[in-house]
């Protein structure tokens, strides 16, 4: 399951507030430097948010708990995302005509990747130590690029991939010397968002998009919005009371689906942030206002080591142990990373813009090249395979959707009607369902392998069926070394033949479903099920 979580503004809010004459890039309203704690107040609170969702999301898959409000805490992870991406908008938008573009791109890199490799190299030796899988490194993983669904080391990096992919579309506009089109862009976004999410539904709720994706999500409703908000500040329209206004839109987000939530609570989130901007500014001092300023310091770090730290959490408490235990150490140990490794992560980005500023032109220019060369070749390469894998899959749902459902009835009947139309796979095809096991969410998971000894490089799609009807299709994403040697599978090498495909226990039981393989040509077979029956 995607595991939604909010990027950090890093301190852009820092950057803002260190603008010369101690006022905002954007124009005067918000000033008292640091003692200006409205959006460091805001950072803290979409970290919580998101920190609490994950505590129920992480409970409930990996320990089988309970989800009091499933919808309410779901909800809590988007609307966290959503005031991260408005506040970066209200940010940047004023940061990308106050900086020269090398050094926006520059800093903003500064800040997002180093403390980001540094969590995943701290928790890959800690998770080595206790000989805990850690999964997800990848360059393209690492990149941040756009480049559809891949595995990433802490599992929430799918919103820093839309961060940075914000960071390099205002460089361009920079660098191109556009910036005074940002409004007219971002109306024109907001549009095309608002289009996509009626036309293209599934288009708009993606969370792990390819390059060609990311722009038509609906997490990027709340930037595009936050982009407008240094505008309306400007002419003089926001008011601190705009954030109730965000009631009923955060209200309405919990009865639709999540593309629709996240386009309402993206509009919700820059209300929120327009009213904060102009608002009576929260002063960092006694332990209440001291409290929220640090944990707005450090929601970064809180953002990126909390998910190892409810892994950890699980893996120390005893199954046994009850709910409530988890959720208050994951909560406790959560907050204390951030605390312990948030002075630091401040520390390294500080040093790091002071050693920006004493490079010239020509190092910011190879560092930026060097940047973009890599984030733009990791895109590319990942979203064309994505694009690949997107048409296989097309062309086998086109196949199997040539065969009228009461052919796929049963594995006699899909069977008959593969042999009578040609479209039998050969007898070389080796395959089987191998298990179904309980998710903690109550859902099946099908395990299957499928092989072709004659023609090992045969590309196959396995499909699920359930009395007819279609449930999923997905291509082989497992390695399985431990089939190699074993008859039917000489010449395995190191090719991906293991699928996991979701199934919900609703419409059909584990015992009752047909695995259907499917290659490039449109050849089909069907495999041997649970019980080993043909």
């Amino acid at each position: 399951m995607p595991m939604p979580s909010g990027p950090d503004t890093a301190t852009a809010v820092a950057d803002g507030l260190d603008a010369p004459g101690g006022e905002t890039p954007t124009g005067g309203i918000a000033r008292a430097g640091r003692e200006l704690t409205n959006l460091q107040v805001l950072r803290g609170l979409a970290a919580v948010l998101v920190l609490l969702h994950h505590i129920a999301a992480y409970g409930q898959f990996l320990r089988g708990a309970a989800r009091p409000f499933p919808v309410l805490d779901d909800r809590m992870g988007i609307w966290g995302v959503a005031l991260f991406f408005s506040l970066s908008g209200y940010l940047m938008a004023g940061l990308v005509t106050r900086d020269p573009p090398l050094v926006f791109l520059a800093h903003r890199v500064s800040r997002i990747f180093p403390s980001y490799l540094a969590v995943v190299a701290l928790a890959a030796a800690v998770f080595a130590a206790l000989r805990l899988d850690f999964g997800g490194l990848s360059l393209l993983s690492l990149s941040l690029a756009p480049a559809g669904p891949r595995s990433y080391p802490l599992n929430v990096e799918w919103t820093l991939v839309f961060e940075v992919s914000f960071y390099v579309g205002l460089f361009v506009l920079a660098a191109a010397g556009r910036t005074r089109f940002v409004v007219p862009l971002a109306l024109a976004w907001l549009g095309l968002l608002a289009a996509t999410c009626f036309l293209a539904p599934g288009i708009s709720a993606v969370m792990t998009p390819a390059a060609y994706e990311l722009p038509l999500a609906a997490a990027c409703v709340a930037f595009a919005a936050g982009l407008l908000l240094p505008r309306g500040l400007a002419a003089g329209l926001l008011r601190p009371w705009f954030g109730l206004l965000a009631v009923p839109l955060a209200l309405a987000s919990l009865s639709v689906d999540d593309g629709a939530a996240r386009a309402l609570s993206g509009i919700a989130a820059a209300l929120v942030v327009g009213g904060a901007v102009v608002a009576r500014p929260v002063r960092r001092e006694g332990p209440v206002g001291a409290s929220l300023g640090a944990l707005g310091d450090w929601s970064y770090m809180l953002y990126l080591a909390h998910p190892p730290v409810l892994m950890l959490v699980n893996w120390a408490c005893p199954p046994r142990w009850p709910e409530a235990a988890f959720a208050t150490l994951g909560l406790a140990g959560s907050l204390a990373a951030a605390a312990l490794l948030g002075p630091l992560d401040v520390a390294l980005y500080r040093r790091l813009r002071a050693r920006l500023g004493t490079l010239g032109p020509t190092g910011l220019r190879r560092l930026a090249t060097a940047f973009i060369a890599i984030f733009t070749g990791c895109a590319v390469w990942g979203s064309t395979d994505t694009a690949r894998n997107d048409w296989a899959e097309h062309r086998a749902r086109s196949a199997l959707a040539a065969l009228p459902a009461e052919d796929w009835a049963t594995p006699a009947s899909a069977r008959a009607a593969l042999a009578a139309k040609g479209l039998a796979l050969p007898a070389s095809l080796h395959g089987r369902i191998e298990e179904a096991t309980r998710h903690p969410s109550g859902d099946a998971l099908i395990r299957a392998v499928a092989f072709d000894t004659a023609k090992p490089d045969r590309t196959l799609h396995l499909a699920l069926f359930c009395q007819g009807r279609l449930l999923s299709v997905d291509r082989p994403r497992r390695m399985r070394r431990d089939l190699a040697g074993q008859p039917g599978y000489e010449g395995l090498g190191s090719r991906r033949i293991g699928y996991t495909l979701r199934l919900p226990t609703e419409p059909c039981a584990p015992e009752g479903v047909m695995a259907v393989a499917v290659d490039g040509g449109g050849r089909m077979a069907v495999l041997p099920g649970l019980t080993g029956r043909e």
